[in-house]
Order: C-alpha cells, then structure tokens, then sequence
C-alpha cells in the first residue's frame, strides 16, 4: 500500500437533478443508441488498480464510445493510434482493426468531445492523417487544450498553438449541454481537466460516463482509489468523486454508470443490451 499524504476530505456537488434538466437544453432529438469499442488493453496487478489490491492481473481495456443520434453520430473521445499504445511500453494488447473502426467513425461523426488530455482519449485525433478535418469539429475545454500545448500526455502529442487552435475551444463553469441529452460534468481529479458526461437516451435509459474517476467498478463500489505509483491525481478530490458515484450507484439502480478500463463492466452493459459493441460508421 502506498504511503500518501494525508488530505482534508472534500466533496464533489454535482447535481443530478440540475443535470437531468440541462440535458434537455439543447433542442433536437435525443440520442438513440450508445455504443463502444475496445481497442487495446493495459494488464496491471490489481494492487495497483485499487488501494488494498492484490497481485491478481486486471485487463483494462481502452475504450471509446459514440452517441448515435437519428441524424449522425457524436464521438466520446478519439482513442489512440497503435504507435501512441506502444510509447507506454511494448508488448499489450493492441487491436489494429478496431482502432481502424475508431477511425472511420471519428471521420464520420459530426461531433467529437475530448474528455481529458490523456493519450488514449486525444490521440486519435492528434496523431490522425486527416488532423485538420477531425479537429474542426473536435470539442476540448480551454484546461484541455492548454495542457496538450504545455503538458502532453505523451511527448509526441504536443500541440503547437496553430494546431491548437484549429479546435472548437469551450469554456464553462460546472455543466454543459454540448449536444441534445447530452451534458459535460467538470470533473478535475483524475487530471486537471477530466469531465464526466451524462447521457439520456429518446427511451428513457440514463448514463453517466464517469471516464477515469474510476480504472474499475470496485473502486466506486469501496470507495477506493488507485494506487499506481505512475499516476498523479488529486486523491481527495477523486475519493469525493467516488463517493458520489457511489451514492449514485445506490440511490439511482436505473442509471448505467459506465468506467471507461473496466472490460467486465462493459460486457455485462454489452450482455443487456445498455451499450451496442460496434460503432456506427
């Protein structure tokens, strides 16, 4: 177990009845379908995947999802080129016709949304062919661009400012509703500029994408963050987040909350038919 530092204990006040009514914001039909795909994996000892953990190896997939509207798609983040992968280290699962599937779908969607600035949800845009043309209608918060620009994930997805502003750069303060039933939650923890997304579909069902709050469902379930000696986060600010989801989880049995490296969560969303698991292209 790591020895961190002791941290005042805070609290994250999102508020899902304000988020539910913002969702219905913006006008137009809501979305229909939310699917995803797994493209490579990360296979760690699940001590460091959660505080307390054993040497057990965890598969965390790397994921991507799309909002599938009647009238197109939206992507939730842009995975990362097979090249991008293997610069954490080579050797892990990497699955070169899925990312080929991410691809055409971030070339077909009409909009993309960056969650974070980390490699695996940027760089399928920043290291794609067609960069200027996805960019033009790739979404990132004004915390995400800087640190692309200052702080890359990865030394060789550093944006210089042209590039840079080739992006549609948003601005908020806790919610936005980027797309019909669909709403950004500022989420800073994990990485200074990580956002939540919540997600209502023309049916009724309701998620929240709670991306890398979490690495798996049991660190919402015990309230339990990582314990990765590599990963910098704000540790009280993501155990507040935790504790939120967790409530949540409780308190709210229909919404699906999603973990974007969590395989065994996704297959049982896949199972019940909550997530579709191929992209519309």
């Amino acid at each position: 177990m790591l020895d961190r530092p002791v941290q005042a204990e805070q609290s994250f006040e999102a508020d899902l009845t304000a988020i539910r009514a913002i969702a219905g914001l913006v006008p137009g039909p809501l979305p229909i379908a939310l699917n995803a795909v797994r493209f490579a994996a990360s296979i760690r000892p699940r001590k460091f995947v959660i505080e307390g953990g054993d040497e057990t190896p965890v598969t965390m997939p790397r994921t991507a999802y799309q909002v599938v509207y009647p009238d197109g798609t939206v992507m939730i983040d842009a995975g990362m080129d097979r090249a991008t992968h293997e610069s954490f280290g080579a050797g892990e699962p990497y699955d070169d016709d899925a990312f080929a599937q991410v691809k055409r779908a971030l070339g077909s969607a009409r909009m993309i949304v960056l969650t974070h600035y980390h490699a695996d949800h940027v760089g399928g845009v920043v290291t794609a062919d067609d960069f200027g043309t996805l960019a033009k209608k790739t979404v990132a918060t004004a915390e995400t661009l800087s640190l692309m620009m200052n702080q890359p994930h990865r030394p060789h997805l550093k944006l210089p400012e042209r590039r840079a502003e080739q992006f549609i750069c948003l601005s908020y303060g806790r919610y936005y509703p980027v797309a019909p039933g669909m709403v950004l939650i500022k989420a800073p923890g994990h990485s200074p500029d990580m956002q939540m997304i919540y997600l209502r579909l023309q049916d009724g069902r309701e998620y929240l994408h709670s991306i890398d709050a979490a690495w798996n469902e049991a660190n919402i379930r015990h309230v339990k963050g990582k314990a990765a000696p590599w990963v910098k986060e704000d540790v009280a600010a993501v155990l507040a987040q935790l504790r939120w989801l967790n409530r949540l989880m409780t308190e709210e049995s229909a919404l699906h909350i999603l973990v974007t490296h969590d395989g065994e969560l996704l297959d049982r969303m896949i199972e019940k038919g909550a997530v579709g698991q191929k992209l519309k292209v």
